[in-house]
């Protein structure tokens, strides 16, 4: 059992996680975007468009994603074309879905897109210790015909790890990874996350190289902090010490 001091201690340290965590999602108007129970999307969505070049973001979940950019060239979906949804994993992990059209058509240069977001744990479980550990990048309603390429690279600023989805007929008979994950070593509470979205149709074919459903996921696992671990020991070798003394009269 702890000593009152200790438990006072602990407390302390809680409150003055929550308290600085509170102030970084506080100044963002957060959209809530959780999936019902039983559902892997939420039923609203909202457009891309109506995220970029401000502090909004969503909540899904535990994860408050904020930051969001965009670009495009060739035949990729405008902003205003391309639905953000909350997403759920198989696994039951918090993410994001991207509905569009991101398409190059069999005519021209490649067509390229690339979207960027910040990812990061709620204040409350940043506190109770949550880091994120994974994520998962899934690619649905894909297609290319002969000759065509389409994929989704994805990486991590000040990271090494990648992740990587496609479809393609470059080489012959189609190959296709349309899902892909990693583990985070060491853990965090917070990434920034870049999606390159890459699609070449053969100038030869009818078929577009497409894909219409981006998910993304991310899983996560508890950490306890440096300041509540020392604490925890301080206080357990306190009890040790209590028990020897008292058995040694």
């Amino acid at each position: 059992m702890l000593r009152p001091a200790c438990k006072t201690a602990v407390a302390l340290t809680a409150l003055v996680a929550l308290g600085c965590l509170a102030v970084s999602p506080a100044a963002a108007a957060l959209i809530n975007l959780t999936p019902a129970t039983g559902s892997p999307n939420s039923v609203n969505s909202v457009t891309l468009s109506s995220l970029l070049g401000s502090s909004d973001g969503i909540v899904v979940g535990d994860k408050i994603f904020t930051g969001f950019s965009y670009s495009r060239t060739g035949d990729m979906p405008l902003p205003d074309n391309v639905n953000v949804l909350g997403f759920r994993d198989p696994d039951g992990n918090w993410g994001v879905t991207f509905h569009g059209s991101f398409i190059d058509l069999p005519s021209g240069a490649a067509s390229d897109a690339f979207i960027r977001f910040m990812v990061e744990v709620d204040a409350a479980s940043q506190a109770a210790g949550w880091r994120i550990s994974d994520a998962h990048l899934f690619m649905s309603g894909a297609g290319v015909g002969p000759n065509s390429f389409f994929a989704v690279d994805e990486s991590f600023l000040g990271r090494n790890e990648t992740l990587n989805t496609y479809i393609s007929t470059l080489s012959g008979p189609q190959q296709a990874q349309l899902h892909d994950s990693v583990v985070f070593d060491p853990r965090t509470n917070k990434l920034t996350v870049t999606k390159d979205i890459f699609a070449l149709a053969s100038n030869g074919g009818f078929l577009p190289a497409r894909a219409t459903v981006i998910d993304q996921s991310f899983s996560q696992e508890r950490i306890p902090e440096p300041a509540a671990m020392a604490l925890a020991t301080i206080c357990a070798m306190g009890v040790v010490a209590t028990a020897r003394r008292r058995s040694s009269r």
